[in-house]
């Protein structure tokens, strides 16, 4: 008898040493395997685990991590390994998985970018694998969310180390940008995108760039945090006199311009010569990494002499390295445009180098 107990208790001990249970990001408890070997990420998760540099674990990605020129960071990195995975599911705003495909590739978790945990239950019931929630906030990016989600990561992966190192540069960036300044630059962003591409009347109420530039968001008034649609009237009503627009609205906005020129004429941003084009800060939901990187872009147009030295191209490719490992300006630049100025020329919305 007492054999047999010391028995079990090497195989209680064996067992707790193999597995660790972690609290997701919905308020879930899961048991996962204390060595992860084998994963898949839905739901643009994927960003997550390139940011552990553990996207060589995937055993099969979304349709959508495959797609060429599509502007997120970690699709752009991981064009290159993720030629020859089985597909798993569709990805994008119509989301579906392969289950059996899931199950067949016996991955010993499965990451979700989920807003709420029925998504992450319901799929766990089907597959019967470890699904662990992840996510850049409820109803809106949320940077203590999204931090929260890397160091979650980070502990699922056993790569605490990394996931730290990474919140702590996001805290650099922040505080690199953190100036006094007398009173805030006022601004309006257009062109967001949100389960496709969108016009000038697509803002956000709560936008990070201009929360860490310290730059006062015009599109407040409208009284939403999160993405937004507003009508022409309020955005001639608000008078901006700094404009940033959306890459991955750029061809809408153009077509805008096409059907009511007046519209963009009144604005003070467009006189004035103050309207950028920024990288895309939503591509199959929200690209935190590019946020950061425009929060440059951001800051010098804002205050120009106070950051006279920014080089934002430069900028943006350190951001970049530091997430997902690869410089990736010029990947976005030749798809998307780059950083941009906008103006009204020869009867359409034109974009020209920065310095002209």
């Amino acid at each position: 008898m007492a054999r047999l107990t010391i028995i079990l208790l090497m195989l209680c001990a064996v067992f707790s040493a193999q597995a660790k249970t972690v609290t997701d990001m919905q308020g879930r408890k899961v048991t996962v395997p204390d060595r992860v070997e084998r994963l898949i990420a839905l739901g643009s998760s994927m960003s997550f685990v390139t940011y552990m540099k553990a996207q060589n674990l995937a055993v099969g990605v979304e349709d959508i991590d495959k797609r060429a020129n599509f502007p997120k960071p970690y699709i752009y990195a991981n064009m290159e390994m993720v030629k020859n995975l089985p597909v798993v599911g569709r990805g994008g705003p119509a989301q579906s998985y392969n289950v059996e495909a899931i199950i067949g590739l016996k991955p010993d978790v499965v990451f979700i970018n989920a807003e709420d945990g029925t998504v992450a239950d319901m799929l766990y019931r089907k597959l019967k694998i470890p699904v662990v929630a992840v996510s850049y906030g409820r109803g809106s990016f949320d940077l203590k969310t999204y931090m929260q989600s890397i160091t979650f990561t980070g502990e699922v992966l056993g790569r605490q180390k990394r996931a730290a190192e990474l919140n702590a540069y996001i805290k650099k960036i922040i505080s690199r940008l953190n100036i006094d300044v007398p009173q805030k630059t006022q601004a309006y962003v257009g062109g967001i995108a949100y389960k496709g591409f969108q016009g000038i009347d697509s803002t956000a109420g709560d936008f990070l760039p201009f929360n860490i530039a310290k730059i006062s968001n015009l599109a407040h008034k409208a009284g939403k945090r999160s993405q937004m649609f507003v009508n022409k009237e309020f955005i001639v009503s608000i008078s901006p006199p700094l404009v940033f627009l959306d890459a991955e609205g750029l061809t809408v906005m153009q077509k805008q311009f096409r059907d009511d020129p007046q519209l963009f004429g009144k604005l003070p941003a467009f006189k004035n010569g103050r309207v950028y084009l920024m990288l895309p800060n939503t591509a199959y939901y929200v690209n935190p990494e590019v946020m950061l990187a425009n929060s440059f872009m951001a800051a010098k147009a804002a205050y120009p002499q106070k950051y006279a030295d920014i080089d934002p191209a430069a900028e943006a490719d350190r951001v970049f390295t530091a997430f997902v490992g690869v410089p990736l300006y010029k990947q976005f630049e030749k798809d998307t445009g780059g950083y941009r100025k906008v103006v009204l020329k020869d009867g359409g919305l034109r974009t020209e180098p920065l310095g002209k």
